[in-house]
């Protein structure tokens, strides 16, 4: 079987590595050298140029390297009866949620006062209410994320598409998530890239906040009209944005966002697999497709 690793945004080279010892009959080809587009029979796909799946004439099933998938169920080459996969490690779980509790924490146990405290010399406790974490879209990432939280005792609801979850209180449709909006501390968008999320976090749902909720957003770029958040932070209807995600990456030099002392940007990196459980994910799903096509 032939690999074909398409990957724009990283380099892959331990990947390939990694892969080869787990499997070192496999013939893989690394983005941009594909030397054999037509012996390619499996892919790793991670934001492919657009077109390259034309060339794989004998494709029978694809992968995304992370996640999300929305950039491979979009792509126009892709036959309608290939499977689309995706990889979701154990290291990708855990990195998200550090990330997104390093940003609830300092807020909630309020680092920034008392560093300011502990510079003008003020002695003072400052009493801690009870927070609630509302999450918009609750996957196996978002679950795990959430567990930490409960964990540690906030208050955790989800806004969901008609299921429901262990010890997570759920809300669907519309008015489920216009109830999350209004009684969230903090509102973690993990939802995936669809039709019906796409542009979600607009005008509309923005102006349900009632608690200036800090909005922590690493889903995808295209669910967040990014003048509707600007004009919520300036009316003061959200206390501040966390955003890792953008329609356009990198962040073009001349974005309003980089200037914002009420937003904070990172460059897409609140959640990576490591080359290792990604390669060994991998394989797992390649010895998937070897049963099934033998």
């Amino acid at each position: 079987m032939s690999l074909a690793i398409v990957v724009t945004d990283r380099c892959t080279k331990n990947l390939k590595q990694y892969l080869q010892l787990l499997q070192p009959d496999l013939a893989i080809q690394v983005w941009p050298d594909i030397y054999n587009p037509e012996e390619v029979e499996c892919a790793v796909l991670w934001k492919q140029p657009k077109g390259i799946l034309l060339e794989f004439k004998n494709l029978k099933a694809v992968t995304s390297l992370g996640a999300g998938t929305d950039f491979i169920t979009s792509d126009a080459g892709l036959p309608s009866n290939i499977p689309v996969h995706r990889i979701v490690t154990p290291f990708l779980k855990q990195q998200m949620a550090q990330y997104i509790l390093a940003y609830v924490l300092s807020d909630y146990r309020e680092l920034k006062a008392y560093k300011t405290q502990q510079q003008n010399k003020v002695w003072c406790v400052n009493e801690l209410p009870q927070k609630t974490v509302g999450f918009l879209g609750l996957g196996s990432i978002g679950k795990f994320v959430a567990d930490k939280f409960l964990d540690l005792g906030f208050d955790t609801i989800a806004y969901t598409h008609h299921s429901e979850v262990e010890n997570i209180e759920c809300f669907h449709g519309e008015i489920g998530l216009k109830h999350v909006m209004q009684t969230s501390d903090y509102i973690v968008c993990l939802l995936p890239l669809t039709a019906k999320t796409e542009g979600i976090l607009n005008k509309k749902y923005l102006a349900y906040c009632k608690k200036r909720p800090i909005i922590i957003h690493v889903g995808r770029g295209e669910q967040l009209i990014e003048s509707d958040l600007i004009d919520a932070l300036d009316k003061g209807l959200i206390k501040r944005a966390v955003i890792d995600v953008f329609a356009i990456e990198p962040l073009p030099e001349n974005h309003v966002f980089w200037n914002r002392k009420d937003i904070s940007i990172t460059p897409h990196n609140s959640a990576r697999s490591d080359d290792k459980q990604t390669a060994q994910e991998i394989h797992k799903w390649l010895l998937t497709q070897f049963k099934q096509s033998s």
